[in-house]
């Protein structure tokens, strides 16, 4: 008799190599396209190279976490005994990042349950659509809040800061504004307030209307457009 041949399917626990190769380099690809649709479409001040390796990954790793838990209910419960060992404490200050985090997790899963077609028609679908909605800048308002800070110096005389002429300035350059929060320290007082400037106006010009305004040692200007943190 001739030497045994092992069957190459067993060597590798069960699991087809040729298998296991096409779903870690689909979900590679997918996790590639996805981390690029990620990169053109943010928007704002939380942008995070690890986040997109963060994506690549993720989308690999669901796949191989499909591949070991199918074969076995005993390495099902396993992996969620792992799983429970770990802790993710970065926040996630953005709701969109964490519906990336979600497919490329739901793409790894497909291609580790051989579904191709799915993982495909998943990642070209909803890649389309959040460029579409990008395009449309999808949610934003036509008129958005900007956030103004103010420095003033308290007391009693000519310098010191009156609450009421800011507002009544406001009042005239604004189409609506709210105090958010007044913080007194020592002879100083900050104010910060949101502001939706009135039609022809920029957020800029709101600002410069308060550098003639008596008290005003120092004033600040956030536009919360595209920005998610505050």
């Amino acid at each position: 008799m001739g030497p045994v041949i092992p069957d190459i399917g067993t060597t590798f626990g069960g699991e087809d190599p040729l298998i296991a190769a096409i779903a870690l380099g689909g979900s590679f690809i997918a996790g590639i396209i996805i981390a690029w649709v990620y990169k053109i479409t943010h928007r704002g001040l939380s942008y995070s190279q690890s986040f997109q390796f963060a994506l690549v990954l993720l989308c690999m790793l669901g796949s191989v976490v499909m591949m070991v838990g199918s074969g076995s209910l005993t390495r099902a419960i396993g992996i969620l005994g792992a799983f429970s060992l770990i802790r993710f404490r970065t926040a996630i200050k953005d709701p969109k990042d964490m519906a990336y985090i979600l497919m490329v997790l739901s793409v790894g899963l497909c291609m580790g349950a051989a579904m191709y077609i799915l993982a495909g028609m998943t990642v070209v679908s909803t890649c389309l659509v959040i460029l579409l909605l990008t395009w449309m800048n999808f949610g934003m308002t036509s008129k958005h809040e900007s956030v103004i800070r103010l420095m003033c110096k308290s007391g009693e005389g000519k310098s010191a800061a009156n609450v009421s002429d800011y507002e009544v300035l406001l009042g005239k350059v604004a189409d609506s504004f709210r105090l958010l929060s007044a913080h007194t320290r020592g002879d100083h007082m900050e104010l910060t307030y949101g502001v939706r400037p009135k039609k022809g106006k920029t957020s800029l010009e709101v600002l410069d209307a308060f550098r003639k305004e008596a008290g005003v040692e120092d004033a600040e200007l956030f536009d919360a457009k595209h920005q998610v943190e505050f």
